[in-house]
Parts: structure tokens; sequence; C-alpha cells
């Protein structure tokens, strides 16, 4: 697998316990993950390395984790190396590392989202704010960490969006600000075979009630009252599988995972994004609920018999519940204090789990290494459950600055 922050630990933590899975590598993963993966040093992005790695160690699947790595073509990679693959084609994942493409495929597809309209440069949406007054999304073209979009009330705050350094560069598309719920969703996409995920529901303002900037993820609970599981499949058809083949049609067949970020407005679902990875941090709550053998199921999706897999061993969500909050370093959504130690990982109640994003070992003991640093996840027979458990384990962990929000899955409870 490649990466090292929560959702890679997440999906290594769900494949440990899968019959079917012998050993797993991790590239650079963290040290956290050497509980049940092997830990290698070598960039992802080193790709003579990794190639020499994937020979070696005779891998048979291979997972491409954070979109960054998506965008490096991490998963064409793999498969010239002849590995079973999770992880779209560079050119199939621009559905998340350009806004305005994803959006010329949604209008193309007829998948309802918010009205838009790209502009090359920041001086030129600008220009268009001028004529306009209001709610407006801001948001940057590329990838920018979950931190590349505003969603302004004013002209003002667009402006002041517009003049980020998260945003001001390269091409900006301005979007109508939808009104409504927002729930996440991910499917399992092999050319246009789509299987759906438990949905979930993201925290991604930093702020307590959803105010703030947007950060990478506050937080997540799965199941979620927005968006139903016995719904989810139907969803699915609705707002990914016309974006799949509309791939297939342009000879760029999409495999692995797509993520859609959705709205449920008064006129129902519109599609808010798309990521081209598991999210983070709905891995840490989903993956968890997936019953029958995680190892399997991606390698036949890795290998392009996801459908016939699928008949065969048809999916299915627990009913258990889970809560994720994430424990974050002082300063973060901005530049996080690290070096931390952090106290209390050994003394969480049983059920509850510390899936690490950003630590490293100094000392003989963690010490913080970024912004979102643990995320403690807990289960429960119902979303409360899991949250009072989810809030009881977050009390444990103690480090210098922590921060986190109290009301992940409030609403759901």
């Amino acid at each position: 697998m490649l990466g090292g922050g929560g959702r890679e630990y997440a999906i290594a933590w769900a494949l440990a316990r899968a019959d079917s899975v012998g050993t797993i590598d991790v590239m650079p993963g963290n040290a956290a993950m050497s509980v049940f993966a092997r830990l290698v040093d070598i960039p992802p992005t080193d790709v003579a390395r990794v190639e020499q790695h994937l020979a070696a160690a005779r891998i048979d699947l291979g997972i491409v984790g954070p979109d960054e790595l998506v965008a490096a073509g991490l998963g064409d990679v793999l498969r010239r190396a002849g590995v079973a693959a999770v992880g779209p084609s560079r050119e199939a994942g621009r559905i998340e590392w350009s806004k305005s493409f994803a959006k010329e495929l949604m209008d193309e597809a007829g998948v309802p989202t918010a009205s838009w309209k790209s502009y090359p440069d920041a001086a030129s949406a600008a220009k268009a704010l001028e004529e306009r007054d209001g709610p407006v999304v801001v948001k940057a073209d590329g990838l920018a960490a979950g931190k590349g979009v505003v969603v302004a009330r004013t002209r003002q705050e667009a402006l002041d969006a517009l003049g980020s350094p998260t945003i001001r560069q390269g091409t900006i598309v301005l979007e109508e600000a939808l009104e409504g719920e927002e729930a996440s969703l991910q499917a399992l996409v092999d050319g246009e075979t789509v299987v759906a995920l438990p949905p979930a529901r993201d925290h991604k303002r930093f702020g307590e009630g959803d105010t703030g900037p947007n950060t990478g993820g506050m937080g997540a609970c799965s199941p979620t009252r927005i968006l139903p599981d016995d719904e989810a499949q139907d969803v699915a058809d609705a707002v990914i599988a016309p974006v799949a083949k509309r791939l297939v049609a342009r000879a760029i067949p999409y495999r692995g995972v797509i993520y859609a970020g959705l709205m449920r407005t008064r006129d129902g679902w519109k599609v808010i994004e798309y990521n081209s990875r598991f999210g983070d941090p709905e891995a840490q709550v989903t993956l968890p609920r997936l019953e029958g053998d995680l190892g399997k199921l991606l390698l036949a999706l890795g290998e392009g018999r996801l459908a016939a897999y699928a008949r065969e061993t048809p999916l299915r969500f627990s009913p258990r519940a889970f809560v994720s909050v994430a424990l974050c370093a002082a300063g973060y959504p901005g530049k996080p204090e690290t070096g931390d130690a952090i106290e209390g990982l050994d003394a969480l109640p049983e059920g509850a789990w510390a899936f690490h994003a950003a630590t490293k070992q100094a000392g003989g003991r963690f010490v913080t290494a970024g912004g979102r640093v643990v995320h403690v996840v807990a289960g429960g027979s119902t979303v409360a459950e899991a949250r009072e458990l989810a809030y009881r384990a977050a009390e444990k962990v103690k480090w210098k600055g922590i921060t986190y929000r109290s009301d992940i899955a409030r609403r759901e409870v």
C-alpha cells in the first residue's frame, strides 16, 4: 500500500483482519502500522525503487492511498508492474485533481451538481465577482489537502478566499452555494460496475457547529440518518455510475474507489465533489463496517472482476456503528506544532482504537508529526453508543496543545 496517514492506517488495519491477507507492505507507512504491516522505507514517488520492490516482494495487490499519489500516476505504475491495483489511472483520477474536469464530466453525464464556471486565474474570477454578491463557493481547481474550498457568504469573503495561498494559484472554479445536509458515499468502481460502500457523515469544518475553515476532516460517523444504508446503492447508481460510464466512453475506465461528497437539497441529491480514493476520515468508520474478506474484495476489484465477485459474494454492511474523532496538533489547520510527546494511547477503553495519522517515534514514544495526529475510532450498537465511547477514549489521549471538536456525530443522536 502506498501512503502513510490515517486513511492508510485504516485500510491496513482492516486488511490485517482478512483471512486471505498474508503480508502487508506499506510505503512509507507510519511507525504505529508496524504492529500489523511491514514498513518499507521507500518514497512512493521513487518509481524505480517502487517497481523493484514490487517485483522482489511478489506483491499481488497494490492500493494507492492519498490523492497526490493518484495525481502522480502511481496507479499506472502498479499496473505497468503487473500488480492488481486499487487506484485509477492518472487520467481517470482527474475527477479529483481537476475540479473543472469533474464538473464537465458531471454535466456531460447528467449528474446533478451546483451551477459553476471556471476561470484561468484569481484575477479573472475576482472580476466575475463584481457582477454578483451573496453566497458563492470558491474552489482551487487542483489538490489542496482539503483546504482549497471556501464557502463565502459575501463578495468580500470570496475575494479574501481568492487571495489565499491554497486557492490563488492556477484555475479557479466558482460555484453556486448549495443548501442542505451533507453525506459521504464511497463506491468500488470497476469500469461500469459500481458497488456502494457504507454511507458516512464527515465533519469538514474546524470549529464546533460546522464553523471555521475547511480541513481534511475533523471526524466522521457511519451509519448516518441522512443517507441510510439501504439507499446507498440507488444513490451510487444515480450519481457515481453515470460518471463511471462516461469515463469508459472516453477510453479512460476507472478502477478503484470513487468518493462522492453529496448534498441533500430540496431538489434531491447533488454532488459537491468527487475524490479518487477512499475518504479520510470516512475510511476509518466505513471499513470496520464491511463484513466478509476485504482482501478478496479489493483483489477482485484490482483484477477487474468486481462484477462477478459481487454477484457471488454480495457486499454486506455490519449493523454496528462507528464514530471517529480527529485529535489535532496546536496550530492546525494552519502550521501545526510537532514533536510533542503523546500520552494515553495505551489507556483506551475496550472497543476503541487509535488510528495513527501523523505520528512518529522518538525516544521510545510516539510524538506528534503533523496536523491531524490520531483518529480515535470507536464502535457501538448505535451511533450514540459509539460516540460516547469515542469521546471517552479521546479524553485519555493527551499532548501539549491537543485540540478536537466535541460535537462529532451530535446531530445523529
